[in-house]
């Protein structure tokens, strides 16, 4: 035992002399000190004598978490650009759908041509045909006569209101000339068509130059051969009023049908109103009539080429016994 420890109390002593010494030894334990503690117990040997007891590799050291294999964690710009990829598809989408719907709509609408009154201009169509429309006239046909892209339609259509001259090439489909009140089926052929549409009623007249050509009245059905007038010799012409049926075949001058298209004028047997009418569309100049047109008689006029207007009006004049004036709006037909 230590010296320095005291000796074990009576009152402690076991009975059995066997376990005096083990008292002794318990006695002495509780007496060290401290250090002297520290001196005789390993700390080391102890910590590995327990991680031996509890089957431990290293228990100084901390167990590694288990791996997880998870994916990256992606970036703001990355998840920004996955959540615009579809709109930027639909938004691509939407612009092809919108591009296709105005293409459609454009190839759907027509092609039209207007001349203002006391113009003229050559209309070539999109079969090689010419089309020379005089002063105050419109025409309209479908872009490249066909009903859809690269679809032919099943005929070949213009729409008229005023005058023309057409010229025709042959073709496997039939041409036709629409007008307010009247249809023009035509093959291969030149012919004039005029249309007015003033207060009375509409009226239409063809005159054949060369060729064959069918004149109806637009509402008669195409199924009634009866309704149409057929024009087959040249300088003959039909005329259509309102909705009625054609006049028959009658032969006319061409000279004063066609005298607009060399820059002329002409007009047959018809009243002074009639032709003052036809010289403001074919020289865009307003004519007012200052005396009453039953005071008037029926007049024919004829200028092959290059009219001039005061010409016309001076020769007029010295037929009615009228005299005319320039105004601030044109001219006016008085009697002195």
């Amino acid at each position: 035992m230590d010296p320095d420890t005291p000796p074990l109390p009576p009152e402690l002593r076991p009975p059995d002399a066997d376990a005096t010494q083990d008292y002794e030894r318990i006695w002495a334990a509780l007496h060290r000190t401290d250090d002297a503690q520290a001196s005789t117990y390993n700390v080391d040997a102890a910590w590995g004598d327990l991680a031996d007891r509890l089957d431990l590799d290293d228990a100084s050291q901390p167990a590694e978490a288990p791996a997880v294999d998870r994916p990256a964690r992606p970036s703001d710009h990355d998840t920004d650009s996955r959540l615009l990829r579809p709109a930027r598809t639909l938004a691509a989408a939407v612009l092809v759908l919108c591009a296709v719907a105005v293409g459609a709509w454009w190839w759907q609408q027509p092609v039209s041509v207007t001349t203002a009154a006391g113009e003229q201009t050559t209309v070539v169509l999109p079969d090689g045909s010419t089309v020379e429309l005089n002063g105050g006239t419109t025409l309209a046909y479908d872009r490249g006569f066909q009903s859809l892209p690269f679809v032919p339609a099943a005929q070949r259509r213009v729409q008229l209101t005023g005058e023309a001259f057409f010229e025709v090439d042959d073709g496997d489909r039939p041409f036709h000339v629409t007008t307010p009140n009247a249809r023009v089926e035509v093959l291969g052929t030149t012919f004039d068509v005029r249309t007015r549409t003033g207060e009375d009623a509409p009226e239409t007249t063809v005159t054949l130059t060369s060729g064959r050509v069918r004149l109806r009245p637009t509402a008669a059905p195409a199924s009634a051969p009866d309704s149409g007038v057929v024009l087959s010799e040249t300088g003959h012409a039909s005329r259509v009023v309102a909705d009625r049926v054609p006049t028959a075949p009658e032969a006319v001058d061409l000279k004063y049908v066609q005298a607009w298209r060399n820059g002329g004028f002409g007009i047959q047997n018809a009243s002074l109103p009639t032709v003052l009418e036809e010289l403001e569309r074919r020289f865009g100049v307003l004519l007012f009539l200052r005396v009453p047109s039953a005071d008037t008689a029926p007049m024919t006029l004829h200028y092959a080429a290059d009219a001039e207007l005061e010409d016309v009006l001076r020769d007029i004049c010295v037929i009615q016994g009228l005299s005319y004036r320039k105004t601030s709006r044109g001219y006016e037909l008085v009697r002195d």
